[in-house]
């Protein structure tokens, strides 16, 4: 089951949706949406819509500045340092995330492949 929550960052309501109990995983691309197929027991997905798109508001941004806004949601929901799993705009914020110690891999067609190749990376 989805649930819908959000978060206020740098001014802007976050929108976002997270589904399941367990090992806390991002999913990061343009909206909650682009992540429709089921998702794998065992981990808390977080899928924030980003800024300018979905359900948040806010204007166009750069993949840098959009960074901003997924580290600083992770910060806030205390989730440490999860890993995130991209698709569309988020393959381009990815390496912004990367510089910044987190584990990013593109899941742009397989969503279990993906998260199994995050497992055994650590």
């Amino acid at each position: 089951m989805r649930r819908t929550g959000y978060l206020h960052l740098y001014g802007l309501n976050l929108v976002f949706d997270r589904v399941g109990r367990g090992r806390p995983v991002v999913l990061l691309a343009e909206e909650a949406g682009r992540w429709p197929e089921r998702l794998p027991e065992g981990f808390a997905f977080y899928l924030p819509d980003l800024p300018g798109y979905g359900r948040t508001g806010g204007p166009s941004m750069a993949p840098e500045e959009l960074a901003e806004y997924a580290a600083a949601f992770a910060v806030m929901l205390n989730l440490g340092n999860p890993p995130f799993l991209l698709r569309g705009v988020g393959l381009l914020v990815g390496p912004f995330l990367e510089a910044r110690g987190f584990a990013v891999c593109p899941a742009e067609e397989d969503l279990i492949t993906a998260l199994s190749n995050l497992c055994e990376k650590g």
